[in-house]
C-alpha cells in the first residue's frame, strides 16, 4: 500500500463533503436543464 493514497480522517470527511458537494451541484444542473427543456417543447406544442 502506497503512503500517497493513504488519507487522514479529516482529508476524508472534507473529500466526502466535496463529492457531496458536486452531487448537489450536478442534481440541481440536471433540473435546470430538464426544465429548460420541457419548456422548449411545451412552447412549441
Amino acid at each position: 500500500m502506497s503512503n500517497q493514497n493513504w488519507l487522514t480522517p479529516e482529508e476524508m470527511q472534507r473529500k466526502k463533503a466535496r463529492q457531496k458537494n458536486f452531487l448537489y451541484a450536478g442534481l440541481l444542473l440536471a433540473t435546470v436543464l430538464l426544465s429548460a427543456a420541457v419548456t422548449i417543447l411545451a412552447n412549441q406544442i
